[in-house]
Parts: structure tokens; C-alpha cells; sequence
């Protein structure tokens, strides 16, 4: 929970996964439009991938295979920013954590990065996997309240209703394998190619 918590230093608060473009362009601006985007990313784009990718990481068993899957991890992101976001948030997380907690950690994407760690501390995949997409679908609803006239009870609402979603991923991704690894969240990807143009914004993608 520590490793998810805000205050811990990968720098998530200042990523949209290109939400921000989403808002801007009014493809999300209610509860009901926002729920749909977070269910459609998580389905079909980055959530179900980093699970997969997490799952995958955790039960490596040699360092070969941890290589394989860190390059699928890297080239699995479709533009310039969803690149920015995984490395650099998964640099973050293994600096951090292997100064904290002694132990060769070394810099990958972040859902390979965290699930190498969360083997190495012995925790438990399901809820690793789980919590792990609580906190990345927790900090597009934070990105979401921040940039819509939303506010905070309903922003927490519409994390709430995400969670059979998460469940039902997590479940999946106990069983999929590497070339489950695929995504047609079409729209989102856009966002976050055409959010490097905008004039003006607040996040980093």
C-alpha cells in the first residue's frame, strides 16, 4: 500500500493518460462519460496490458524472460507520452524502492518494475495486481477532478463503481498469457498522442 500511496515519489500525479485532451475536447465531461473512459481503458487499453505485463513480471523465471517482457512493456505504448509515463514512473518507483528496501531493482517499465518487486517481498500476486489498478485508475479520477467541475464525492463515486471492473481484471490476468496482450482502446490512445499539441495544460501526458 505504501509503494501505491500518493506520497510515494514516481510522480503519478502529474500524468493524465491523456485524459486532459479527453476533457479539453468534451469526449469526457460528466460522471457517466468519465466511468465509461476508466472502464474502456482498463478493458481494452493500458489497465488490462499492465496486468498482464505484472503478472508476468512477478513469475519470471530468469533473468531472459524478464527481458522479454520489459521490451513487450516498453513496446507495447503507443505514442511518445505513454512511453514517458511507464519508464519514467517505473524508474521512479525502482529508485525509490530499492533504496528503501535493499534489493537489485532495476530500472523498467512500471508494472514490471512492480511486480519484480512485489516478488521479491513475497506479497501476494492477486491482491498486488488489484491494488495496483486501484491506484492507476484512483489517479486518472484525481487527474478528472482536478481539470472538470466534478468534485471530490463524486470523483469517489466513480472510482467506487470501478471496482468489479478491477476485480474481473485481475482475475483475468492470473491466467492470460503474453500474447493476450493486445488493446483497441482507440479513442484513449489518440488522447494521448494528440495531448503533446495542446498550447496549454497542466499534466505531463
Amino acid at each position: 500500500m505504501q509503494w501505491l500511496s500518493p506520497s510515494y515519489p514516481v510522480g503519478a500525479f502529474s500524468y493524465s493518460h491523456g485524459l486532459e485532451w479527453a476533457i479539453s475536447q468534451g469526449d469526457v465531461s460528466n460522471p457517466t462519460q468519465l466511468r465509461d473512459w476508466l472502464a474502456d481503458i482498463l478493458t481494452h487499453g493500458t489497465g488490462r496490458n499492465d496486468a498482464i505485463l505484472l503478472a508476468h513480471a512477478y513469475r519470471a523465471e530468469n533473468s531472459a524472460q524478464l527481458v522479454e517482457i520489459a521490451e513487450l512493456a516498453t513496446a507495447f505504448n503507443p505514442g511518445k507520452e505513454r512511453l514517458i509515463e511507464t519508464t519514467a514512473q517505473g524508474a521512479a518507483f525502482a529508485k525509490v524502492t530499492r533504496t528503501v528496501w535493499p534489493t537489485d531493482l532495476p530500472d523498467m517499465a512500471y508494472p514490471v518494475a512492480f511486480g519484480v518487486a512485489a516478488r521479491q517481498h513475497d506479497l501476494p500476486i492477486e491482491e498486488t495486481i488489484a491494488i495496483y489498478l486501484h491506484a492507476f485508475t484512483a489517479n486518472l479520477v484525481s487527474a478528472a477532478v482536478r481539470f472538470m467541475p466534478l468534485g471530490q464525492t463524486v470523483g469517489q463515486a466513480v472510482l467506487s463503481s470501478m471496482a468489479e471492473v478491477i476485480d474481473r481484471i485481475t482475475k483475468d490476468a492470473l491466467l492470460d498469457t503474453l500474447d493476450d496482450l493486445g488493446g483497441c482502446a482507440v479513442r484513449a490512445d489518440m488522447a494521448s498522442m494528440l495531448h503533446e499539441t495542446m498550447n496549454t495544460r497542466i499534466f505531463r501526458t
